[in-house]
Parts: structure tokens; sequence; C-alpha cells
């Protein structure tokens, strides 16, 4: 439910790739990473729809 705030896609594989400024595991940027704990539901939902779109275009589906 939207209302319900979703867990971190943190999976602590946790690097940086220099050419996508993405995490190579959750596929969230830095600044992502930075203010997922202040996101609402609705924000943190949207977020990982944006993940979601990322994996699929790096392959990672």
């Amino acid at each position: 439910m939207i209302d319900d705030p979703p867990p971190s896609p943190c999976n602590k594989v946790c690097s940086i790739d220099r050419r996508s400024g993405w995490c190579l595991g959750c596929f969230r940027t830095g600044e992502e990473i930075g203010v997922w704990p202040t996101l609402d539901a609705a924000g943190k939902h949207a977020l990982l729809e944006r993940l979601a779109e990322r994996r699929r275009q790096a392959g990672a589906a």
C-alpha cells in the first residue's frame, strides 16, 4: 500500500559505478541514498519505481 513505507532497497552491495553514478547494489545515486530516510512513503515508492527502470536499463532485471 502506498501509505506504508517500503523497506530500504539497500542490499549491502555498496559500490558506486563511476559511469552511471548508481550504486551497483540498489541502483540509487549517492544523493538518493542520503535522502532515503527523509522521504515519505509516497516518495520512497516513487523512487523504487525509478530504480526498477534503472535495473531494466542496466540489464539487471
